[in-house]
């Protein structure tokens, strides 16, 4: 089937939010881990596909930042208890597939950290 020229610009716009959305979840994601490693020497993620074993999260670390974005994102706490992500891909298909808010921007999102 034939695509239009508008057709192909909403496809075009539609991926460049998406994009734009995971290039803020990285940003978010590496500011709550440098609130909840504190003082540590942190490894910062650079890319959705970057692994909580690459960056150095380990299962605490893990644990404490899903509980933030589990007030973040209004999350029903008993759905994450069986999740596990290993990436932060993984982490924000989660987020995207369970939330029920969302913050108005990353900046207010990490004032709501701190």
């Amino acid at each position: 089937s034939r695509i239009h020229k508008w057709q192909y610009a909403e496809i075009s716009n539609r991926r460049l939010c998406e994009r734009l959305r995971m290039i803020d979840f990285v940003q978010l994601f590496n500011a709550i881990l440098k609130i909840v490693r504190k003082n540590l020497i942190v490894l910062e993620a650079h890319s959705m596909s970057d692994t909580f074993e690459e960056i150095g999260i380990d299962s605490l670390d893990g644990l404490t930042m899903m509980i933030y974005f589990i007030e973040l994102y209004g999350i029903d706490d008993q759905i994450t208890k069986e999740w596990h992500p290993t990436s932060i891909q993984e982490c924000y298909d989660l987020i995207m597939k369970h939330k029920t808010k969302s913050p108005s921007s990353i900046e207010d999102a990490i004032k709501n950290c701190k």
